[in-house]
């Protein structure tokens, strides 16, 4: 079974476009909270549901399911391998809609998580 691969994001591309790094694009993204992520990739999960997460920070939240193109490389965020990936842009095969109520119970995930002090090492 080939691997499918996801990314989360807001709707304005359709099926043939390419999701592009946020160097060429200049969209901020989640991508650009996280000192781990490279601008100059975009990132992809084989997980929906973690797409659908991330997509519901979005103003019009929407998964595409993406083709990777160019270098492929592991997330250095993701702590287990395979799941989630770097690449230098993907070609976008479907778009997936989010239930409402899943974008409702994500966003209450993300206030939630934004009010829980972070440890200091």
């Amino acid at each position: 079974m080939k691997e499918r691969y996801f990314h989360g994001g807001n709707r304005k591309l359709r099926v043939g476009d390419y999701l592009l790094p946020p160097t060429e694009t200049g969209v901020l993204g989640t991508s650009d909270l996280n000192p781990l992520c490279r601008r100059d990739r975009v990132y992809l999960t084989q997980s929906i549901h973690g797409a659908q997460f991330f997509a519901s920070a979005a103003l019009s939240p929407v998964v595409y399911e993406a083709v990777p193109e160019g270098e492929i490389e592991a997330d250095p965020d993701c702590t287990e391998p395979g799941v989630s990936i770097a690449c230098q842009k993907a070609k976008i095969v479907a778009i997936h809609k989010i239930p409402g109520k899943v974008i409702k119970k994500n966003k209450k995930r993300m206030r939630a998580a934004a009010a829980t002090p972070q440890k200091t090492r």
